[in-house]
């Protein structure tokens, strides 16, 4: 990990060759250490060399093939590339992998609702909202997508909820309002 605390300092300080270095060692000092493939594969991406991000996320997963964050990575760099399909299956991987995560359940249902399958992505919306309550991106998903599809009621509940969780929101306020008065 001090490698990979290293690797970050270095990336701050704009010094990319040097932080490269320092998760490439992490990788060599622990092959397990999920850590520093994901930094490394981040590092290559924020330098705009996608290829080399996804030769190293493939890299981690052909020693972990079971860790959930490797596969989120994954199912992200693929989304970036355009490959819907394939980013997907990295998504629900990581949901059965990680169940507990909020974040993996959400980016799950976005990229379902993506893919045309609106009932479906509410479905497991409304599942990850009773794992995971009061998270709000789970609420503001289930919040727009309920608008979109018409079912006012649904979505007066969770504008309701959220402004319970963030009070003083005008917006939301202002929400609730319209869709009290339809």
């Amino acid at each position: 990990s001090g490698q990979v605390n290293l690797g970050n300092l270095r990336l701050q300080q704009g010094r990319a060759e040097e932080a490269i270095a320092a998760f490439e060692r992490a990788i060599a000092l622990d092959k397990s250490f999920a850590g520093a493939y994901l930094n490394l594969a981040d590092a290559w991406r924020q330098l705009g060399r996608e290829p080399k991000s996804e030769k190293v996320l493939r890299r981690g997963l052909a020693v972990m093939p079971r860790d959930a964050d490797l596969h989120h990575a994954f199912g992200l760099l693929l989304t970036r590339k355009g490959d819907q399909a394939a980013a997907l299956n990295e998504f629900v991987e990581a949901t059965r992998l990680a169940p507990d995560n909020a974040r993996y359940a959400y980016v799950r249902a976005i990229a379902v609702d993506s893919a045309g399958k609106r009932e479906q992505a509410l479905a497991l919306l409304r599942s990850a909202d009773k794992r995971h309550p009061n998270d709000l991106d789970i609420l503001g998903a289930l919040l727009s997508m309920s608008r979109e599809v018409g079912d006012r009621q649904a979505a007066l509940g969770y504008a309701k909820q959220l402004v319970e969780l963030l009070p003083g929101n005008s917006g939301l306020g202002r929400l609730i309002a319209e869709l009290e008065a339809r």
